[in-house]
């Protein structure tokens, strides 16, 4: 029913994540910075796929470092979850992402509908063609010496207001793995307003000429006053002068719906973020 993905494998994967792209960034991007072979970074994955008897890919299914899975299954196909269950072997998962319907379908494969969640919902799903997008004329920065303090507060402050963490202290050491890891990353840009940052994104996947936005966020006292709209837009309008040319990303809140709106992006779908409470491992329903 499936197989591990192995060396070899990567241009076949890729070619059928790109038919699926809105939905495809996290397993496209995992693939394009970590491949197949054995990493420890947090974000390489582990990789299965499902072949037609021609051998002909239609479904891939991936399972990062952090315990997060992935798939792109655009059609039903019975007992993959089954056989996924096998290949994880009571592998520990902390959570999924993906289109809305194919996680739930997977969830429920897998035997977590029911487990305890600190967060399971569905968010709008945007894209944006770049040559639709105006410069806002905005000062950023990447990060540098001596941020890494701000950060671990920035991204403690933005997963409780996600939904992300469940509690401070949950948020506070998620935060400062982050912040470690983003410290040195040029995948980070930070909003610069009166000699003073107050907003940061991300780009949290990216893969050709598509990016996919993340960790948006205005410090809590800066808010209403149109950064967010103006640190995304800024960035997009970077990448776009390094070649990007679509964007996609997700909406945790209707303010934050509304400032992708006014950027320009249009809703495409849903998508649907759910993290355990605990680490879980999937088991085979009877």
């Amino acid at each position: 029913m499936i197989r591990q993905a192995h060396p070899g494998d990567e241009a076949r994967l890729d070619a059928f994540l790109a038919k699926h792209p809105d939905t495809s960034m996290f397993l496209r991007g995992n693939l394009a910075a970590h491949g197949l072979s054995p990493s420890d970074h947090p974000h390489a994955s582990t990789f299965w796929l499902s072949e037609t008897e021609a051998g002909n890919v239609r479904a891939v299914v991936g399972c990062n470092n952090d315990g997060f899975l992935m798939a792109q299954v655009p059609e039903p196909l019975p007992g993959l979850w089954e056989a996924v269950a096998n290949a994880l072997g009571g592998r520990k998962l902390a959570g999924m992402t993906g289109e809305d319907g194919q996680v739930q379908t997977a969830l429920q494969g897998l035997g977590l509908a029911n487990a305890q969640f600190t967060l399971n919902h569905d968010e709008p799903l945007y894209r944006l063609e770049l040559d639709r997008l105006e410069d806002p004329s905005a000062k950023l920065r990447p990060p540098q010496a001596g941020d890494e303090e701000m950060l671990r507060l920035w991204y403690a402050e933005h997963f409780i207001d996600t939904g992300f963490a469940p509690n401070k202290n949950e948020a506070m050491l998620d935060a400062r793995r982050r912040a470690e890891r983003m410290a040195r990353s040029d995948d980070l840009r930070i909003l610069i307003e009166d000699g003073i940052p107050v907003a940061m994104a991300g780009i949290n996947a990216r893969v050709a000429d598509f990016v996919q936005l993340g960790s948006v966020h205005v410090l809590r006292s800066k808010r209403s006053r149109g950064l967010g709209r103006k640190v995304t837009a800024a960035l997009l309008v970077e990448q776009r002068t390094k070649g990007a040319r679509t964007a996609v990303l997700f909406a945790n809140n209707p303010a934050a719906a509304r400032a992708y709106e006014s950027i320009g992006f249009n809703q495409v779908g849903r998508y649907r973020i759910s993290i355990l409470a605990r680490p879980t491992a999937a088991r085979v329903l009877a």
